[in-house]
């Protein structure tokens, strides 16, 4: 899969031009903006970014048959790999944020949209931390932490990153076309940030057992092992009294 790249200085939402690409019939496309000002992410949330960040959306068709479940902790995986092939510091939370030693790096947003040829357009939407916080801001409102790309490869700049991710996605969206979320279940579980920890997904507390072959999360509760789907879904780590 080979995908046009293009850049914009600045933009509402990735995911918004990368939608309405695919609506008019536009092909493969990896979209990057500079500075982001109406970006979404999962649940409602906004998702501002300006150079101290990475936001860039992937904008492909799939058949209508294929099954979507999974692909956010394909795309996590991914990355993770290409950026820390070692597997040594980058752990991911299902079902679609990425942490560097324990803090939230990034996230991962996917939509999808009915285009003119009759297949269903899928936008992957990602942003990530190049830079640390600035001193003297407030962290407070940073639940999950704040880790950024510096501290893992100080060389890395957002076309760095791009250069690097770009045939690593490509690579993951022919197999995933082919053969859904399946073979990328053991990459997950290498660097399942939750597994065997106590969370709560929604309202629903339990034990954290890995995910199943669509990427479902498997929830230990005490009625048994639950399979939960992502749909709108929160994950939460329950924290020790």
């Amino acid at each position: 899969m080979v995908f046009e790249r293009r850049h914009l200085a600045e933009c509402g939402s990735t995911n918004t031009e990368a939608l309405n690409h695919l609506r008019e019939g536009g092909g493969a496309l990896l979209l990057s903006a500079g500075r982001q000002t109406a970006g979404r992410g999962r649940q409602g949330k906004t998702w501002l970014s300006d150079d101290a960040s990475l936001t860039f959306s992937l904008a492909v068709e799939l058949p209508i048959t294929l099954d979507l479940a999974g692909l956010s902790l394909a795309v996590g995986c991914a990355i993770a790999d290409a950026l820390d092939p070692g597997a040594t510091r980058i752990q991911l939370k299902w079902p679609n944020d990425l942490f560097l030693d324990g803090a939230k790096l990034g996230g991962i947003l996917i939509e999808a949209v009915a285009t003119p040829t009759g297949r269903r357009g899928v936008v992957i939407g990602v942003g990530l931390n190049l830079q640390p916080l600035p001193e003297g801001v407030d962290r407070s409102a940073f639940a999950s932490g704040h880790a950024a790309l510096a501290s893992l490869d100080p060389t890395l700049t957002a076309t760095r990153v791009l250069d690097r991710l770009a045939p690593a996605l490509a690579a993951m969206l022919a197999d995933f076309e082919s053969m859904g979320f399946a073979p990328w279940r053991a990459a997950f579980e290498r660097r399942d940030l939750t597994a065997g920890r106590a969370v709560r997904v929604g309202p629903l507390p339990g034990i954290a057992r890995g995910v199943n072959e669509r990427g479902e999360l498997l929830l230990e509760t005490a009625q048994g092992l639950a399979p939960q789907v992502a749909g709108e879904l929160s994950l939460r780590l329950e924290t020790t009294p």
